[in-house]
């Protein structure tokens, strides 16, 4: 885990990719389909928040969202947003406080997921709805994405360095890094 154990500087370049990622994903004019054939909690739940579209495999097994309260870590700002702009307010903070982690068939009825079909199926889906985003005139979907998502861009774009910040100060605190500590050791056991 990038974010334990650390330098403050190498936390700081690692904050950075992650919103030259998001920047880079959310604003992309390109149409985007998130295929999601397994569990995506955090960043994988961030990465598919981005696409225009979310397919995912229907497995009781696989779970999705945002679960950064779990580990002692608060969503930033972005992230927040983010999900708000996909399922709204209510259903964003109560994920957010609890740090919820969501089933395929749960992420379904939130909207935190646009289609769920068989794990076989996951790519083959993808490909067939991309064909039909793709349909649609270029010009008049990107300017309906900008318009939808520039005021979240430029929440980020004119606050990236004191995010930067304020994660560092906060990520680097020894009671943040006891509480990554302890959800790893978690994780070791689960696998042992």
């Amino acid at each position: 885990m990038e974010m334990y154990g650390t330098s403050p500087e190498r936390c700081g370049e690692f904050w950075k990719a992650v919103q030259e990622m998001w920047l880079k994903l959310y604003s992309s004019n390109m149409v985007t389909i998130a295929a999601i054939n397994g569990s995506s909690p955090a960043g994988g739940c961030l990465m598919s928040l981005t696409c225009d579209y979310r397919i995912m495999a229907d497995n009781p097994r696989y779970s999705i969202g945002l679960n950064e309260t779990q580990l002692g870590i608060v969503a930033p700002f972005w992230f927040k947003d983010t999900m708000i702009n996909t399922v709204g307010h209510r259903t964003t903070e109560m994920a957010l406080e609890l740090g919820l982690l969501f089933s395929s068939s749960e992420a379904l009825k939130i909207g935190l997921v646009d289609q769920l079909v068989p794990e076989d199926q996951v790519l083959t889906t993808a490909t067939q709805t991309m064909s039909k985003w793709l349909a649609i005139p270029d010009h008049a979907r990107q300017i309906t994405k900008s318009m939808m998502r520039k005021p979240t861009i430029d929440k980020l774009t004119s606050n990236r360095e004191a995010d930067i910040q304020n994660f560092v100060s906060f990520i680097t605190k020894d009671s943040i890094q006891k509480s990554l500590r302890v959800y790893l050791e978690m994780l070791k056991k689960r696998k042992g």
